[in-house]
């Protein structure tokens, strides 16, 4: 599982950086610090991950520890669904920038599929 969790921090880290640099690039103004959240979470998830290989015995409390940070990168990126899926169906203008609209979107699917692997990795264990 530490794996999984290693791969979607990295996956994170690398998009707060792309979008981070790509909003200079596409429209020419500096970006915002926000851009950034993705990489911060990335990075914490990555950290929990290091922690649990030093301390295998603890492994459990850093894979639920992981889980909770997911929950809230999906719990606080959510409405990018909602604006992306009305922006598709019916036309409504975004609220936000294209680029922090379609970061934040990818984000919420990067958390979303960790915990999928997450839960389903847990009930595995349990099984065996």
């Amino acid at each position: 599982m530490n794996d999984i969790f290693k791969k979607t921090s990295l996956g994170l880290m690398v998009l707060g950086l792309a979008f981070y640099s790509l909003v200079f690039y596409f429209e020419g103004t500096e970006a915002s610090i926000t851009a950034l959240i993705p990489t911060v979470l990335g990075g914490i998830v990555y950290l929990l991950v290091f922690l649990s290989e030093m301390y295998p015995n603890q492994h459990r409390h850093f894979s639920h520890a992981i889980l909770i940070i997911f929950a809230a990168g999906a719990g606080a990126t959510y409405k990018s669904v909602i604006d992306i899926f009305g922006y598709l169906l019916s036309g409504d203008a975004l609220l936000r920038p294209p680029l922090a609209t379609i970061e934040q979107f990818t984000a919420f699917i990067i958390c979303l599929s960790a915990i999928i692997m997450g839960i389903q990795s847990f009930i595995e264990a349990r099984k065996k």
